[in-house]
């Protein structure tokens, strides 16, 4: 990677963001991640977008990964990553959750116009080998070259490999404001076999770059001091994205013990939704089950603290159905054929399995484990029995207070994730700072679940994995007192008075019966003698059901962000828009394409 000037460059940087307009068979990306991962100097966070039409087989990738006998330790870690690659965004966060690989699959010129932030290096792969013809869409036009240059900022320096610029490539480069690319050999000092050439250039235009440039690109944040309000799954999420970037975070709530909201579920479900044209809330699912999935199996204890079963959905209240064309990479997250051994264990349960789907990428995750984990940074400083009363900013620094006036805590940057509590937060900010975005209306949704533990009879009728679609039953989830069954939730107006535990077990004794007609038979006598207990909560949501994430402030205002309006989804989302959070403040490469981050930004339309 010396032709583009690193390790060198990178050193005294915390994050360090470099753009692979070819992912290919993984050869570069490894060798960075080696060279990066015993660099002493190199930063703490290391950001690579890659671009790729078609992604390699594992085996082929674990041949590249052979020859890298440092990074053994972590293939286990990658390995566990490499699926579902459908067409879009998939974030890997590798070798403990300090470097990011997005890889971007589809047109590269598409994907291109979907990235949003500055490079600090750019690796441009020159295309296919000699006598084939260039793919659809490649980055071999004046609009490819332009692509690139919406990525750099002045002085991102761009390595040419593989094939040497021709004359028409060099005057494209050159317009778009590179400088002519120079020739580097191993002999002047490029990590290149003897005698191969490779070139370099730098994003130098010789023209003032645009405002238009800058706001869609904001100058990355330097880490610093953030305070996060709310500690339930959202805050905690975001508290712990930004500490792991070397950012110091305060997170305050008026509970004196963190995940006492909605976080406080007992177990919840972890797993994709699905439509028939793929909308965008099924991307969104998948893309926050990815992150999810990897930041509970680096913090978390299987078994105990969550275990990827799998989930069955089935056709009750609606029916799931694929797209038609549903490939083979997306059937490793949902399938409409179902394993023979759930198969089996439906049928055991009495369950309706037509048109049922298995969800392999689900499964069961205690919530406030979650939450307990990712405050658990030493980053992090918690500090409970702090409700905000209002909030004021006096010199660019957010001050919070208490209702008698008491100073809670301040720091340049502030995040709201309180849930219901937000938009009366937004509004003092607002007041503190005009010209802030208000909130969309949040509607408040109370849930109730039933469980009890298990007896021997109950336990032997009741499917290993969980069960959705009319209300979800989840069994066998271990208990200090044994293991234990939760089915539900009910959905409640929150400004209704609650009717009480019975109508709610009533409700959901019903959807399970629905679901697992025999299961449920076994479980009745609990409900008849009251041994079933009932959990209570509230989910926040927005009129469409997506959350809001994001900045709220414009320009040079102080820095508000908020991430809130989880619905019942809130272990789906909160760790995909705490990475997107982290992504805006810090200039890296955002999780999810931008016409994605576009429909859960916290300032879309009122």
């Amino acid at each position: 990677m010396r032709v583009c000037g690193l390790p060198q460059a990178w050193r005294g940087h915390g994050t360090w963001r470099i753009l692979d307009t070819d992912f290919g068979c993984g050869q570069r990306f490894v060798a960075l991640w080696q060279q990066w991962a015993h660099d002493p100097a190199a930063p703490r966070i290391l950001h690579v977008a890659a671009l790729a039409t078609r992604l390699p087989q594992l085996s082929s990738l674990h041949d590249v990964l052979r020859a890298y006998p440092a990074l053994a330790d972590y293939t286990d870690e990658l390995t566990r990553q490499w699926f579902g690659w459908l067409p879009g965004f998939h974030r890997l966060s590798l070798h403990g959750g300090r470097l990011h690989l997005t890889l971007c699959i589809g047109p590269p010129q598409q994907m291109l116009r979907q990235l949003q932030f500055a490079a600090d290096t750019v690796l441009l792969g020159m295309g296919p080998p000699a006598g084939t013809p260039p793919a659809p869409d490649a980055l071999c036009d004046i609009w490819g070259a332009k692509g690139l240059a919406r990525l750099c900022r002045r002085g991102t320096r761009m390595a040419l490999t593989g094939v040497r610029p021709s004359p028409p490539m060099i005057d494209m480069l050159v317009q778009t404001g590179f400088t002519e690319p120079q020739a580097h050999t191993a002999d002047t000092g490029a990590d290149t076999p003897q005698g191969e050439p490779a070139w370099s250039c730098e994003f130098q235009p010789r023209w003032q770059l645009n405002r238009t440039r800058s706001a869609a690109q904001p100058a990355p944040v330097a880490a610093g001091h953030c305070v996060v309000v709310g500690a339930g799954i959202a805050g905690a999420a975001v508290a712990e994205a930004l500490a792991r970037r070397g950012w110091k975070v305060t997170v305050l709530d008026a509970a004196p013990a963190p995940a006492a909201g909605a976080s406080a579920l007992p177990v919840g479900l972890l797993l994709p939704h699905v439509s028939r044209d793929d909308s965008a809330r099924s991307q969104l699912s998948r893309a926050g089950a990815r992150l999810t999935w990897q930041t509970v199996k680096r913090l978390c204890s299987a078994g105990t603290d969550f275990d990827n079963c799998g989930v069955a959905e089935l056709a009750i209240d609606r029916v799931r159905r694929l797209p038609a064309d549903w490939p083979p990479q997306g059937r490793s997250w949902s399938d409409d054929t179902l394993p023979p051994q759930v198969a089996q264990s439906l049928a055991d349960a009495g369950a309706p399995t037509g048109q049922a789907l298995w969800h392999a990428q689900g499964g069961w995750i205690r919530p406030q484990s979650l939450v307990e984990a990712l405050l658990a940074h030493t980053g992090i400083h918690w500090q409970g029995d702090s409700q905000v009363h209002h909030i004021s900013c006096v010199d660019r620094i957010w001050h919070l207070w208490a209702a008698d006036g008491t100073p809670l805590a301040q720091a340049p940057h502030l995040v709201l994730a309180n849930a219901g509590d937000a938009p009366r937060l937004v509004e003092s900010a607002a007041e503190a700072v005009p010209g802030i975005t208000g909130l969309a209306p949040l509607t408040g949704l109370r849930g109730q679940v039933s469980w009890a533990l298990h007896h021997p009879l109950d336990a032997a009728a009741m499917p290993r994995f969980p069960v959705n679609g009319a209300g979800s039953v989840i069994a066998h989830v271990p208990h200090p007192s044994g293991t234990a069954w939760y089915a539900g939730a009910t959905y409640e107006n929150a400004n209704a008075a609650p009717e009480g535990p019975a109508p709610a077990h009533a409700h959901n004794q019903a959807q399970m019966a629905r679901l697992l007609p025999a299961s449920q038979a076994s479980l009745a006598p609990g409900f008849e003698t009251g041994s079933v207990q009932c959990w209570q909560g509230t989910r926040w949501a927005t009129g469409d059901r997506l959350p809001l994430a994001g900045r709220l402030h414009a320009g040079d205002q102080p820095g508000l962000w908020v991430s809130t309006a989880m619905g019942s989804r809130g272990l789906t989302y909160a760790v995909l828009c705490a990475e997107l959070i982290a992504a805006q403040l810090g200039g890296e490469p955002a999780p999810l394409p931008h016409r994605l981050a576009r429909l859960i930004a916290a300032s879309r339309a009122r």
